[in-house]
């Protein structure tokens, strides 16, 4: 009997990792076949355009179409994104970090967390009616529809990236290097600067390459501010005339002639070779962030420091130069050199004035960019949730009405999509996530795995809506309309890819969280890899893996592109799964083309406002409910646990009471034989008690 129990757990163990490792393959496919189907519809606009795409010229009427362009205008507004937010950024991590008590960092990483989930189209909406409108002003533009605009709203898109990965690198910092720098004689601002963020370098730079992937790969948002095509005319009149035009960027200019009239199968397949390209040059950026996290050998990258630290000496000759000459001038010891080196050089450093200018200035600018930051938080909120509100009290409101192309029916619709992709994503991905951290070890196999997860997930939503499109609709025919049509059964499975490697990741960190001993003790006790899964390790991981859920819930709601291309940007009289259906995100981004701007501007608010209050809701569940009921059930077991013992304590107390009663009954006086009796009838009564309650 024992043999074959133990044949039944290894057969357990056997299927269990065959099943999720075909699975983890199965999803690593998914990258290849996006790859493969993105080029396959590329051909025939390479044929039709040819080597114009390569060429400086665009001019569609001509089949001209250089994608340089607006590649060009994409970096030029990523760059612009970046130069402002990375500094931003990293002088915000470093305030929350080392400046704020630890009881206050968690409320403004909340904040921080509540920007990074605002949905793209929200950021565009409130670009155009409000930050646009500023900038126009402050530089005394035509129009706020142009690239500066553009920039500065990636910038606090991208903001939060920089902010939290900052923020994550510094958390790996050694504490004690802060407190070696002190004792040394620096500042603790100095340590921060000279020490600490030296340490966490790699991780910042790792942050801004991935907020420049973002910026490059931000479509929806961009294309309701960048609405022109007109590269070349404008291009010839310099930067100025390029820097407050309203050219399209790469991704905005996929998403606005993906459906154009009369652009036929080679302008569609000619989109699909600048999705290509787009790819392409986010892949590069993830392959130097992946480069830059690489541990290198000090004694093959020397010369590199070497030369680093050169250039840094030579650019830095003239300020040292100055800083000492004013140090000489100002500074006078009384403190003998030669009698007392130590003494002298400990004033000498106390008493520098550079120390507490230097300090000031830091502080200076962390102050300012905390500001700008949690400014820009509350502003948008406060305008989408003050027009937002005037919106919903208006009578053409539709939040409450479930007619064709209301935000009722968005609503369902969005809530089919959420549904259909968590029931399908939870299960994949919690298996997936499984493999790699419980089945494969760590070596070639899992690296290659976890580099198709990455990938994946750092791939421009876009492209993953173009690939649901040729897939699930062209080549599947999942809709009632044919290849032609959309239907919410295709943007649910697209939405699923684009879900896929967060979810994997975040379950993955929730699994790898828990401590090995109890899986040690598991083994140990006879149970099978695949029973300790199931019974140990998911149960202690279930806090994690809730987390990840309603992670996944708040990017489907941020989600755009995909759906756009997939689900449409109108809804079906019936709700059906082979239907079109607009979602709350994708109803905003559908008002830019209304012709009553008015009507349009007030159902974007009243959308962004039902969506803004879900997001809130979403944070509000991840980063206070369900801490707070996982830990009220820590400590309903702990105080159980704390009463068990007690009673334990209580019992082997009147044991031990007992035992030292149980001497020889010729020695007993007459109270002591009472009071044995009483114990022992004591003792009879309470297992009778326990025998009635059992029965």
């Amino acid at each position: 009997m024992a043999v074959g129990l133990l044949k039944k757990k290894q057969n357990a163990d056997r299927t269990s990792k065959i099943v999720s490792m075909s699975l983890s393959w199965l999803f690593s496919l998914v990258f290849f076949l996006l790859i493969v189907f993105i080029v396959y519809a590329s051909v025939p606009g390479f044929k039709a355009y040819g080597w114009s795409i390569l060429g400086g010229t665009f001019d569609m009427a001509t089949g001209k179409a250089s994608v340089w362009l607006p590649l060009c205008i994409t970096i030029m507004i990523s760059l612009l994104a970046i130069v402002i937010a990375g500094p931003v950024g990293i002088k915000t991590a470093m305030f929350i970090k080392y400046r704020l008590p630890v009881k206050y960092q968690k409320v403004v990483r909340i904040a921080i967390e509540l920007l990074a989930d605002i949905p793209s189209v929200i950021f565009g909406l409130f670009a155009s009616e409000m930050l646009g409108v500023v900038l126009k002003y402050i530089f005394h533009m035509s129009t706020s529809y142009n690239l500066i605009t553009t920039g500065f709203m990636l910038t606090f898109m991208v903001l939060p990236t920089i902010v939290s990965l900052s923020l994550n690198a510094l958390d790996g910092v050694d504490a004690t290097l802060i407190t070696a720098s002190m004792v040394l004689g620096n500042t603790k601002t100095r340590s921060i600067y000279k020490v600490c963020k030296k340490d966490a370098r790699n991780g910042i730079t790792v942050g801004i390459i991935i907020a420049l992937a973002r910026a490059i790969g931000e479509t929806m948002a961009v294309s309701m501010i960048l609405q022109s095509q007109g590269y070349n005319p404008i291009f010839d009149q310099g930067f100025w005339a390029v820097a407050t035009s309203g050219l399209r960027s790469l991704g905005s200019l996929i998403a606005a002639n993906m459906f154009a009239e009369g652009g036929g199968p080679a302008l569609q397949s000619l989109l699909f070779a600048f999705g290509l390209f787009m790819f392409i040059f986010v892949m590069i950026l993830n392959g130097v962030a992946m480069y830059a996290t690489k541990k290198k050998k000090k004694s093959k990258w020397a010369w590199w420091n070497k030369m680093e630290k050169g250039v840094a000496a030579f650019i830095l000759f003239i300020p040292t130069q100055f800083k000492m000459l004013w140090e000489k001038i100002t500074y006078h010891s009384k403190v003998n050199k030669n009698a007392n080196l130590s003494k002298y050089l400990s004033t000498r450093m106390q008493r520098n004035k550079f120390i507490h200018v230097y300090t000031g200035y830091k502080m200076f600018w962390e102050i300012v960019s905390v500001v700008i930051t949690l400014g820009f938080l509350a502003w948008i909120l406060i305008d989408i949730i003050g027009f937002g509100s005037v919106a919903l009290a208006s009578d053409s409101q539709t939040v409450f009405s479930f007619v064709n192309n209301s935000t009722g029916q968005a609503f369902v619709n969005t809530l089919l999509i959420i549904i259909i992709a968590i029931g399908i994503g939870l299960p994949l991905s919690l298996m997936i996530a499984i493999y790699l951290n419980e089945f494969s070890k760590d070596g070639k196999i899992k690296k290659t795995l976890l580099f198709f997860v990455d990938s994946l997930g750092a791939t421009p939503s876009i492209l993953f809506g173009m690939f649901g499109l040729i897939f699930f609709l062209q080549t599947m025919g999942m809709s009632a309309g044919g290849s032609a049509g959309k239907s919410i059964i295709a943007g649910a499975l697209t939405i699923l890819i684009v879900i896929l490697p967060t979810f994997i990741r975040t379950i993955q960190q929730a699994l790898q969280s828990i401590p090995k001993e109890l899986r040690t003790n598991s083994y140990a006790l006879g149970a099978g890899k695949w029973e300790t899964i199931r019974k140990i390790v998911l149960p202690a991981a279930r806090q994690g893996i809730t987390t990840a859920v309603i992670l996944s819930i708040g990017r489907i709601l941020a989600e755009t592109a995909p759906l756009y291309l997939t689900s449409g940007l109108s809804s079906s009289s019936s709700i059906s799964l082979i239907n079109p259906g607009q979602t709350l995100t994708t109803r905003i981004y559908a008002q830019i083309y209304t012709a009553n701007v008015t009507q349009g501007t007030n159902i974007m608010y009243e959308c962004a406002f039902v969506t803004m209050i879900l997001v809130l809701l979403i944070i509000l569940l991840v980063h206070v409910v369900i801490p707070a009921y996982y830990n009220y059930k820590r400590r309903k077991i702990r105080k159980e646990y704390d009463e068990l013992k007690l009673k334990e304590q209580k019992i082997t107390n009147a044991t031990n009471a007992m035992n030292k009663l149980l001497i020889p009954k010729d020695r007993m006086t007459l109270s002591q034989h009472r009071l044995l009796d009483k114990k022992i009838i004591h003792k009879i009564k309470r297992k009778k008690k326990k025998t009635r309650l059992k029965s």
